[in-house]
C-alpha cells in the first residue's frame, strides 16, 4: 500500500470502530470497565501510526492508551495476536521473546491487539483497550470486515 492507501485504509478502519463502539457500551462488564473511555492504536509495518481516544476522562484515557501502546507495538514487532504470542513464551513453545527485540516484562497477556494484513500483504498492528480483551478484539475483527481490501492476519 501507499502511504496514502495506508492512510486511508486506518482512516476508514478508526470510523467503523467508532461505530461499535455505542454497541459495547450496552454490556454492563464492557461499560464499567472504562466508561467509554477507549483507545485504538493501528501502526502499519513502515511504523507510521494513526489512532483515535474515544471518551471524556484524560485519565482513564491516558491509562487506555498507554495499554493499547503496548498491545500494538507487540502485534507490530511480533506479527502475532496478543495472549496467543504469550502462550509461545510461557507455554511449551518457550519461545524467545528476545527474538522479537521484547523481554519478559515488556509482554502485555491480555487480549486487544490483533494482526491485520491488507490485500497488497501490508502488515498493520491493531490494538484496543477499554473493553474487556474479547470485546477490543471482537470489534477489531467486525470492523476490519468492513473495511475493503483489509482481513485479519494469520497469526
Amino acid at each position: 500500500m501507499t502511504p496514502a492507501e495506508t492512510a486511508a485504509a486506518a482512516t476508514q478502519l478508526i470510523a467503523e470502530i467508532e461505530k461499535l463502539i455505542p454497541a459495547a457500551m450496552q454490556n454492563p462488564e464492557d461499560r464499567d470497565n472504562s466508561h467509554g473511555n477507549v483507545t485504538l492504536l493501528i501502526i502499519a509495518e513502515d511504523g507510521r501510526i494513526f489512532g483515535r481516544m474515544f471518551g471524556t476522562d484524560n485519565r482513564t484515557r491516558r491509562g487506555t492508551s498507554r495499554i493499547a501502546w503496548q498491545k500494538a507495538t507487540q502485534v507490530w514487532m511480533t506479527h502475532q495476536a496478543t495472549g496467543q504470542f504469550e502462550q509461545q513464551v510461557y507455554g511449551a513453545a518457550n519461545a524467545d521473546p528476545g527474538q522479537f527485540g521484547l523481554q519478559h516484562p515488556d509482554l502485555i497477556g491480555w487480549e486487544g491487539g490483533l494482526p491485520v494484513v491488507a490485500q497488497d500483504g501490508t502488515k498493520l498492528a491493531v490494538a484496543m483497550s477499554g473493553f474487556s480483551g474479547k470485546t477490543d478484539c471482537q470489534i477489531i475483527r467486525d470492523a476490519v470486515a468492513k473495511v475493503p481490501g483489509l482481513r485479519m492476519a494469520e497469526s
